[in-house]
Formats: C-alpha cells, sequence, structure tokens
C-alpha cells in the first residue's frame, strides 16, 4: 500500500465522528501529558480545526469525494467551541481562521466567519503589537508562532494571499515583530527573562534566555516576515529584523560541520556561542538544527543571501545523511517527530533539487507508512516517553500530522504546513 494510501486510510478514520470521539477518550486515558495537552475542540493542533485542515488538503486532491463536508462538520464544531477570548493560532481564533481558509482554497467559502474572526483579530493586533513595542524582554507567548503574534501573523497572512482580511490588522503584526527583532542590543529585545520563563527553560537557565526554537523562539517571527517579504508584503524593519536575527542564529551555531546544531536556548549571560561539537540533537521541528534551519533558508531566499541558505542546507543535509537512529525520533508525529522532519526534508529536497535528500525523505515516509497498525483506532499511534503508545487525533502530536506528512508536497501558496512555517 502507497503512503498516500495509507494517509486516506488514517484520515478516513479521524474525520469519523464516533472513532474520533472514541480516539478523544482513550489519549484522556493513555497520555502522561492529557492534563497538560487536553483535547480541545477549538484547538488547530489538539481539536477540531486541525481536523478541518486535514480535510481541506484531502478535498483539494480528491474533490468531489465528501472531503469538504466533513471539514466543514469540524470545522463548525470547533467554531462553536471557541473561546473568544484566545486569538492564538495552534488554539484559538486565529487557528479557525487559518483552518477555513483551507477550506475555502480560493472559494468563496466561510466568509462571514472569516470577517468574524477578523474582526476580533484586529483589536487584539493592535494591542500585541503595542505590547511588544515598549518591551525590554518578554514571554514567548507573546510573540511566539504557538500562542503569539507570530501565530496571528501567520492566518493574517493567509488571508492576504488568498485575497482578502484585514491587511492593515497584518501590517500591524508584521511592523511589530519587526521591530522587536531589529534591535541588535544584547540582551536582545525578545528575550525571556527568569521571572517570565516557565517549564524546563525556567529551571535550566536562572538568568533568563534567548529561546532559539521554531515552536517558540526568534526563528518563528524571523519566518514570518521572510514568507511575508517573499509574498510582496514588506513593513518598514523587516529587513533589518531578518538581517540581525539571521546573523544571530547563525553566530549561535554550537555544533560543528559534522554535527550541525542549535541549542534550545542561549542564556541570558552569554554573549558568545559554546561550541559543543558533541551528539547531535533530536532532529525535531519544534527545536533544534531543523526548525532553524529551515527559518534561514526562507530567510536567505528573501534577502537573497547565500551565506544563510547554504548554511541552512549544509545542516539539513548532514542531518538527512545520519542513520534514522541518530535522528533520536521515538514517535511519528509531527512536533518532535518523525512527521515534522519528514515535511522539512521534502520541503529543503524541493527547493535544492536534491535527489539524496528526496531519497531520505521518501525512505523515511515509507518507514513511517510501514508503522500503519490497522488494529489500532487511527491507523497511527504516537510513542509518550517509556514507549506509552497514544491514540491521539491531534494534528500536532497525533494521526492527523502524520497522514499530512505522508502526502506530497502542497501546492499553492497557502499550503497546510505554512502554519508550521515551512513555506
Amino acid at each position: 500500500m502507497t503512503a498516500s494510501a495509507i494517509a486516506e486510510r488514517v484520515a478516513t478514520r479521524v474525520t469519523d465522528p464516533v472513532i474520533l470521539a472514541e480516539a478523544i477518550t482513550a489519549t484522556a486515558r493513555q497520555s502522561q501529558y492529557a492534563d497538560l495537552l487536553p483535547w480541545r475542540a477549538a484547538s488547530l493542533t489538539h481539536g477540531h480545526a486541525g481536523i478541518a485542515v486535514l480535510s481541506a488538503e484531502f478535498d483539494r486532491r480528491n474533490p468531489d469525494q465528501g472531503w469538504d463536508r466533513a471539514g466543514h462538520h469540524h470545522l463548525s464544531v470547533a467554531a462553536t467551541a471557541a473561546d473568544p477570548y484566545d486569538m492564538s493560532l495552534f488554539s484559538g481564533l486565529a487557528g479557525i481562521g487559518f483552518a477555513a481558509v483551507q477550506l475555502a482554497a480560493g472559494r468563496p467559502r466561510y466568509e462571514r466567519l472569516l470577517k468574524t474572526v477578523d474582526t476580533k483579530l484586529g483589536s487584539h493586533v493592535e494591542q500585541a503589537a503595542s505590547r511588544l513595542a515598549g518591551a525590554d524582554g518578554c514571554p514567548a507567548r507573546d510573540h511566539d508562532l504557538v500562542s503569539g503574534l507570530t501565530g496571528v501573523g501567520v492566518y493574517l497572512l493567509a488571508r492576504h494571499v488568498q485575497g482578502g482580511g484585514d491587511d492593515e490588522a497584518l501590517i500591524q503584526a508584521l511592523s511589530g515583530l519587526a521591530r522587536l527583532l531589529a534591535d541588535p542590543c544584547h540582551p536582545r529585545r525578545w528575550h525571556t527573562p527568569f521571572d517570565l520563563a516557565t517549564g524546563s527553560l525556567r529551571e535550566a537557565y536562572p538568568s533568563g534566555h534567548h529561546n532559539c526554537g521554531l515552536a517558540h523562539g526568534v526563528p518563528g517571527p524571523m519566518a514570518l516576515l521572510s514568507i511575508a517579504l517573499r509574498a510582496g508584503v514588506e513593513v518598514p524593519e523587516s529587513r533589518q529584523a531578518i538581517e540581525v536575527t539571521a546573523g544571530w542564529l547563525a553566530d549561535h551555531q554550537t555544533g560543528t560541520a559534522r554535527t550541525p546544531a542549535w541549542p534550545d536556548a542561549v542564556a541570558l549571560d552569554s554573549t558568545e556561542p559554546i561550541a559543543n561539537g558533541g551528539p547531535p540533537g533530536r532532529a525535531a521541528w519544534c527545536y533544534g538544527a531543523v526548525g532553524v534551519s529551515r527559518s534561514l533558508w526562507l530567510a536567505g531566499t528573501a534577502m537573497h543571501r547565500t551565506d544563510w541558505q547554504d548554511l541552512a542546507a549544509d545542516a539539513i543535509r548532514v542531518i538527512a545523511r545520519r542513520r534514522p537512529e541518530q535522528w533520536s525520533l521515538s514517535t511519528p508525529t509531527f512536533c518532535h517527530g518523525g512527521a515534522g522532519l519528514l515535511q522539512v526534508l521534502r520541503r529543503f529536497a524541493a527547493d535544492l533539487s536534491d535527489p539524496a535528500l528526496t531519497r531520505t525523505a521518501d525512505a523515511l515516509a515509507g518507514d513511517l507508512a510501514a508503522g500503519y497498525d490497522p488494529a489500532s483506532l487511527l491507523g497511527v499511534r504516537g510513542v509518550e516517553p517509556g514507549g506509552v503508545l497514544v491514540d491521539h487525533p491531534g494534528l500536532l502530536d497525533g494521526a492527523p500530522g502524520v497522514a499530512l506528512a505522508l502526502l506530497e508536497l502542497p501546492s499553492g501558496e497557502n499550503g497546510w504546513d505554512r502554519m508550521f512555517l515551512l513555506s
């Protein structure tokens, strides 16, 4: 069975309301992180909005097979469950809007919903950009892809490309991010002070830190500014912001030519990179060389900087040449698993016209497809630490993300992986 056929089988299960309900219940029972990352109906990454995105991609590829109806159902459930105060991409209104853009696919659909989202996001963007304007250190959730202004900007840019939306809000979002990143002072204005940090980074960096992850750190806003610039949307400080940030990331690579790596974060009291030359880090989308390389590639193409492009290409080629066990990926899912790496490899293989990268991507796709288990609820299970198997229906940590990555690259300017800042 081909990878695309397996992807369709997984998608058919995930979009089935009865099977989905069983998976939601199973995940709450199985997952070690059920309390930390529960199913949220409105969520793009852990809810119905993400399943609407999955449906939209299959509708693009197989029109007139009912995928648009499935997507409509899941989008309606997400919109009904929306928290009016959550504006974020991964769990809030921007994510619902992004799913609607995917389902509309340039057709005059969901205009009322999209205009409602635009209206609610307008005042939020103004406040968020104003907050960043005076920031000298801020929590990652103010600017990042997952919860912050970068994620909202992803939706607004998708709307712009589609030919609708609030361009004033888009300019405000990009301008706020550009001003934040353009200042070359130390510490950078986007740093996270200790008292605003959370989780493991708070424990690891008692002096505060500069976040280097694509999901929560500075590669995210830099990638968005680069994608926008490539789409013809430029704000006054966007080029300086990309220049300053890409240079900082290039300077803070901690690996070697044989083991390219970026840390999860750089300590606030550190002004110099630490070349460790140790074992390669996990080849995941969310943190590390895979995500940072993609962000640097986008910056390089936007600014016509071959040095950044070469750095990114060299890093991903080294990663692709490793044996799969050296990737340190224990789960097939997107955030920190095989599906995320696969999508990045495919993007680079296409951009570089590199047969070696294509072969590695095809082999990884084959391995993910071989993990299909028809006896499981969704056909694909996530794997948590300790080998815990989870029938997760969320796009970020479950079966939908694997199904999407098993497909060939999406066509057009509003591909689903824009939500992960890969295109």
